[in-house]
This record gives structure tokens, sequence and C-alpha cells, in this order.
């Protein structure tokens, strides 16, 4: 009862509490070999790939889900950046996955948008 009172006498706005944010899934356009682990990384590391995407309006950042299957084990991370890049190096990476979404900072904390479709890339290891 105490706290229907309450409740009826502080009302919260709907949309207030609901507040979304505009920004929509960004579109990955790119997932390529950027350098041969002969000259970017130590040939021990493997080969480098960079994954890219396009940028969307109104972000502050942008947070990339990538989940590697290596040694045969799945591995995720999530990593925040600003750019509309992110590239990883492996040497044991057989397959992977990435998926990315925007953020927007909103009263100090991030508000995130929907994640992109998921997109895979296939034997990361370089033959010897």
């Amino acid at each position: 009862m105490v706290l229907l009172l309450i409740l009826t006498m502080h009302p919260i706005s709907a949309s207030a509490a609901t507040k979304k944010v505009n920004l929509k899934a960004p579109v990955i356009y790119n997932w390529k070999r950027t350098g041969d682990g002969r000259w970017m990384v130590s040939p021990a590391d493997g080969a480098e790939y960079t994954i890219t995407w396009k940028k969307v309006t109104g972000a502050s950042g942008y947070q990339v889900k990538v989940t590697l299957l290596e040694e045969g084990k799945w591995n995720s991370c999530c990593v925040k950046t600003k750019k509309c890049s992110y590239s990883e190096v492996g040497s044991t990476i057989i397959q992977s996955k990435a998926k990315v979404r925007a953020y927007k900072i909103v009263n100090g904390k991030k508000k995130y948008g929907p994640w992109s479709k998921t997109k895979t890339s296939n034997l990361w290891y370089l033959d010897a």
C-alpha cells in the first residue's frame, strides 16, 4: 500500500523509463587480411586481419564482439573503439565471428544500439 502511494506521488514518465537510443546497426563491409605475419607482426604471432564497418551517425564509439576458434576452443571478447575498424592477430585461429554495435553517451552512461549481422571468417592461420 505504501509503495502504491509513493508511486502515485512520484510518477515516472514512460518515455524516460524506456528511452531508447536512436542508433542504427553498423554494416560490416570488409574483413580481410591486412598483414602476413612477416612484416606487420612477428611470424610466431601469425597473420593480421582487420574488420571494418560503416560509420553510424550520432555514435560516440563502437563495441566489437569477436569470437575465435583457436586450438578447438571458442573464446569471446568484447572491445570498445572509436574507430570504424578493429584488427586481430593470431597464429592458431581457425575460424572467427564478429559483430559490432554503436554506442552513444547519454547522461554519462553508454547506451547501445542494435548489433550488426554476424560476419564469419575461416582459416586465418599461416601456412608454414
